[in-house]
């Protein structure tokens, strides 16, 4: 690490001309600054700060995830999901492949800084869950409907 990178700024510095140096290096990376009263604050651009909000989030999350994982089927809870409660919905083959999906989507976030295939993952997941949730759609998918069951409606005139 470069001597510019390791340097711990004052308060009296951002009244001065180090106040640029402040900033650039704060938009390239993080800016480091000693309060009076010895404080200690990093300065970094809101989207990096927004990016490891994110996968702070889904790092909680994924481990309570585990934890359900670790205990037998029968005495999982939804509750026991966290905030991946409709995972509870799937049997455990669908939860492994779960797994092995949000495992790359986590590692693709935390290399690229966007979350968004996290939330791509986790958005197409919920979709799956609520279609096993609603017997219509369940029983159509499995091909427990039968075709002949099915009526065809004329458009309403107007």
């Amino acid at each position: 690490m470069s001597a510019v990178r390791d340097r711990i700024y004052q308060t009296s510095d951002l009244s001065g001309a180090a106040r640029r140096e402040f900033i650039e290096q704060a938009r390239n990376g993080q800016a480091h600054l000693r309060t009076p009263e010895g404080d200690a604050l990093v300065m970094l651009r809101q989207a990096n700060l927004e990016h490891l909000s994110a996968m702070r989030d889904h790092a909680i999350s994924y481990l309570m995830f585990n934890n359900a994982m670790s205990r037998p089927r029968d005495e999982r809870r939804a509750a026991d999901f966290g905030d991946w409660a409709f995972m509870h919905t799937f049997d455990d083959d669908d939860l492994a492949e779960f797994q092995v999906e949000i495992n790359s989507s986590l590692m693709l976030a935390a290399s690229g800084q966007d979350v968004a295939v996290v939330e791509a993952t986790l958005d197409a997941w919920r979709r799956s869950a609520r279609t096993l949730q609603d017997s219509v759609a369940l029983s159509i998918l499995s091909g427990e409907v039968d075709s002949d069951e099915w009526v065809e409606l004329d458009r309403p005139k107007d």
